[in-house]
């Protein structure tokens, strides 16, 4: 079942802008929008689980069914990492300026852990022309 545009914006799931051609959408409706989209990212169970101690504890107590049901409802608006992700330290810090001051004043160990600490919640890529992997 798929509502019309006309029907969205009646329902104030969507409200066009009246000055640009920007739309804002729902939480909700994005997220039940994403939901096909974010199943196909590939999520490295055992990764995940161990990098996120907090969703390993959830399925443990039943609160969410596994890694990739938490990552496509929940992990993926949280900016958390779906897989172990490798970063070309090289070229991230030729991209990242701020990044290669920091390493170089030893604010920060290397572009990795930059990456991993903060790169990916800031939008950072890792790699040139890096996307998600899909599953």
């Amino acid at each position: 079942m798929f509502a019309s545009y006309a029907t969205l914006i009646n329902l104030k799931l969507l409200i066009p802008s009246p000055r640009t051609q920007y739309v804002a959408v729902d939480r909700d409706h994005l997220i039940d929008f994403m939901k096909p989209a974010l199943q196909r990212i590939y999520v490295d169970e055992a990764w995940y689980l161990r990098a996120h101690p907090d969703v390993a504890e959830g399925v443990a107590r039943g609160v969410v069914a596994g890694a990739k049901e938490h990552y496509v409802s929940a992990g993926y608006y949280e900016h958390r990492m779906p897989y172990e992700i490798e970063v070309d330290g090289d070229w991230y810090l030729a991209q990242y300026l701020d990044v290669q001051e920091a390493v170089k004043s030893g604010e920060i160990e290397t572009a990795r852990h930059h990456f991993y600490a903060a790169g990916f919640k800031e939008g950072r890529l890792p790699a040139p022309g890096f996307t998600l992997a899909l599953g």
